[in-house]
């Protein structure tokens, strides 16, 4: 059993990449999933970015900041939980693009439910998902509502899936009764101990560690200004700005854009960024701390990459409809999207 919460779907991915891939060592193998991984989840990104603009270009951009970043591709290439997060990230904001753009009660309610699986699943990994869940969770249920598609029937089976996708902490009792492996952490056999497992009581419960460090509004600020400081970094000034501009946009009547879906995904950004800075109480002046919270930076970085392509998409549709029948502005917009990945991989490789 891993270190609190247990992370009971990343091990159980990993013992059968070890058991399945033909090559390399344990370690090269995990490693190497964790690669496949976060291929993955760019993937979704373009996906997401594409199905609700219908631009290449954004898709492209979006997937490529993102996957060329220094910590995506620092924690793509080792065994760590941080790019099946990703995926998880990615699944969750294409399966909401998708459900935007259904067009029966049926797909939308297939939909619903293979979201509501995804959302458990996702929570068999890292904790920190949940500000996005619970941002879409709402979200969906409104549309559904709005559109007379939400009966209690279709509620319990909403709550059924999601439960389904929290078997894999099944594991964890499992694991810890049949005691097989060399190293483990605490005791599951008892509803107590899994319960303090779970709850990541040993660090605090919401928190990266026990302990009252930067317990006030000035630190608050601090890790929200540093945050935004690494986002430029990361992903560059021009796609903070395209993200910004995927917002206003809102306020356009294009017919590509959607713009409950874009505020959807610019309140989970806010909602994850603020409650984050409210609970990392680590000192990220020291070196070793600053690399444990950029980490959990990932999850953040994806949404703004996905903002960023919608921006893109944005600015081409309000060309195309100042400077209707203008051939250079399709490959403007590749023009932009490729600059700014080419940029991305020029600045860290």
């Amino acid at each position: 059993v891993a270190h609190p919460p247990g992370y009971p779907l990343f091990t159980l991915l990993a013992k059968v990449a070890t058991g399945l891939l033909p090559i390399g060592s344990p370690a090269y193998r995990v490693n190497l999933l964790c690669g496949l991984l976060g291929a993955a989840a760019a993937s979704l990104l373009f996906y997401t970015v594409f199905r609700l603009s219908g631009s290449y270009a954004g898709g492209i951009l979006a997937a490529g900041v993102f996957s060329f970043s220094r910590l995506t591709w620092q924690w793509s290439i080792a065994a760590e939980v941080f790019s099946l997060n990703n995926l998880f990230v990615g699944l969750l904001m294409a399966l909401t693009a998708h459900f935007e753009e259904a067009s029966t009660a049926k797909e939308r309610s297939k939909i619903s439910k293979l979201g509501a699986f995804c959302c458990g699943l996702s929570l068999c990994n890292q904790h920190t998902i949940v500000l996005y869940i619970v941002c879409i969770v709402p979200w969906v249920l409104s549309r559904l509502f709005g559109k007379s598609e939400l009966s209690l029937g279709h509620l319990l089976k909403l709550g059924l899936c999601f439960l389904a996708g929290l078997l894999p902490y099944l594991y964890l009792p499992a694991s810890s009764y049949l005691s097989r492996a060399r190293w483990t952490w605490g005791d599951q056999t008892t509803f107590q101990g899994f319960l303090t497992h779970f709850l990541r009581e040993e660090y605090g419960t919401f928190n990266l560690c026990k302990g009252r460090f930067g317990d006030d509004a000035s630190m608050h600020e601090f890790l929200c200004s540093f945050q935004l400081a690494q986002m430029k970094s990361e992903l560059s000034l021009p796609v903070l700005a395209l993200a910004l501009v995927a917002c206003v946009s809102t306020a356009l009547p294009t017919k590509q854009q959607k713009s409950p879906v874009i505020w959807l995904f610019a309140g989970m950004l806010c909602l994850y960024s603020l409650f984050f800075a409210w609970r990392a109480n680590l000192d990220i002046t020291k070196p070793l701390f600053l690399g444990v919270v950029e980490r959990f930076w990932l999850q953040s970085n994806a949404a703004v990459a996905v903002l960023a392509g919608l921006g893109l998409a944005a600015l081409a549709s309000v060309g195309s409809a100042v400077l209707e029948g203008s051939r250079a502005l399709p490959w403007l917009e590749w023009l932009s999207a490729l600059a700014l990945v080419a940029s991305q991989v020029w600045a860290n490789y």
